[in-house]
């Protein structure tokens, strides 16, 4: 029997090593995998406006260009609808910014819902809506999630466009070829695996609005699901870590 116990214990500490190595493993990479899920997320709903309802929700430089098409045209009732746009937008960007500022509310968290409710909102609203109306919700998420997911570590990364984050990308394979810098090496991985995120969420974008039209909002609760699940698991890391100072 004692050659029994030996080996009972044997086996679980073996299996807290394992658990606590996953642990270490996942706390190092937990802010870039959570990055990634946001970045699939902006590629998605960006995608699921312009398949579902017909105009990008995830920036302001194409409604702002198309607004002063419809002025220049004297088209009043679009004009006016993308200066809705643009305020809905930057209402989303100030609460971020305010709410960052002056509340302790859990930014994330508050984040993941916020796109829940705008997508599933967009996509409940009635077909006789101004199809432009049904991206307002889009808008306001999109921005509000800028304003919460903005980084990895030392690293500016933007989870709702590709423009800025191609330029990095490029700029720090660069300078990682001339210089090997393993910090441009981890930022040239950084990027690219957000810009394949970002493809990746557009691409299922447009297959889930191809294949269940607008109700094709619902593929997006998975990937926010697993970002919830991310953050629940960040909360309990530092709960425990907490623990053995307040003893």
């Amino acid at each position: 029997t004692k050659p029994c116990a030996i080996r009972h214990i044997t086996e679980k500490m073996q299996q807290k090593d394992r658990r606590k190595r996953t642990m270490e493993t996942l706390q190092k990479y937990r802010e870039e995998i959570l990055h990634y899920l946001m970045t699939f997320m902006g590629g998605f709903m960006g995608l699921y406006a312009i398949c579902a309802h017909g105009s990008y929700g995830s920036a302001q430089t194409g409604n702002l260009m198309d607004l002063l098409i419809d002025v220049s045209d004297g088209n009043g009732f679009s004009a006016a609808a993308r200066i809705g746009a643009f305020l809905i937008f930057s209402s989303g960007i100030a609460a971020a910014w305010l709410l960052h500022e002056f509340c302790t509310l859990p930014m994330r968290e508050l984040c993941i819902v916020v796109d829940a409710a705008a997508l599933m909102l967009s996509a409940r609203l009635p077909e006789e809506v101004f199809a432009f109306f049904r991206v307002y919700p889009i808008f306001f998420a999109t921005s509000f999630q800028w304003g919460s997911f903005n980084h990895v570590g030392q690293y500016p990364s933007a989870t709702l466009f590709l423009t800025g984050n191609l330029k990095n990308c490029v700029t720090r394979w660069l300078r990682y070829f001339f210089y090997r810098d393993v910090q441009d090496l981890t930022g040239a991985r950084i990027y690219t695996l957000t810009i394949a995120n970002y493809l990746l969420g557009g691409s299922l974008g447009c297959a889930a609005v191809n294949i269940h039209g607008a109700a094709g909002v619902c593929w997006a609760f998975a990937p926010l699901a697993v970002a919830a699940l991310v953050l629940w698991q960040e909360r309990c890391a530092q709960q425990e870590a907490e623990e053995p100072s307040e003893a």
